[in-house]
């Protein structure tokens, strides 16, 4: 079978690449901060084990409604409002098991061959790769070092912009 020529333009990731090189270093006696995946190895939290363990036992084990489910997403829309100062309706919030199948959703549903994407970088490496496999421009921003943290530049970012920009990747919380 000859599969579609769009697969040439899916990228990899080079996360895993780096990982192989962590598990080698590691097994090497040396020391590793394995933060190259995203996975911050921080224990579940006590409640959350508790509610996971509850929901077992109670048969909750089955599929959830596709955007999640609703006292999750009340949750969060009142959770992010008061972060965030606005008001957010929980059927404008979606749960999702991962990032990938999303951003990949998200950026067919927009895109169109040619158009452009600003991402961030350094970020998330699916980014790139989604944004080429679905015919588009990857288009990376930068962020400064500030005495406030890493705040994207600006400057930097405008300079980017075109009439071929279609979206902009803002990655907040970054793990």
């Amino acid at each position: 079978m000859k599969l579609a020529t769009r697969l040439d333009r899916l990228g990899t990731e080079t996360a895993f690449a780096v990982a192989a090189t962590a598990a080698d270093w590691l097994s090497k006696g040396n020391e590793v901060f394995p933060f190259h995946l995203g996975d911050l190895n921080l224990a579940t939290p006590a409640n959350i084990a508790e509610a996971m363990q509850r929901a077992v036992l109670e048969g909750k084990t089955g599929y959830c409604p596709n955007a999640g489910i609703a006292p999750l997403r009340l949750a969060l829309a009142e959770s992010l409002g008061k972060q965030r100062g606005v008001s957010f309706a929980p059927e404008n919030i979606a749960v999702q098991p991962g990032g990938k199948p999303v951003i990949g959703k998200f950026l067919r549903s927009v895109m169109n061959p040619g158009d452009e994407v600003l991402y961030p970088n350094p970020g998330f490496p699916i980014y790139e790769s989604q944004i080429e496999f679905n015919d588009g421009v990857a288009v990376p921003y930068r962020y400064l070092d500030t005495p406030n943290g890493f705040q994207i530049d600006l400057d930097y970012l405008k300079s980017k912009i075109s009439s071929k920009t279609k979206a902009l990747i803002l990655n907040d919380q970054q793990n």
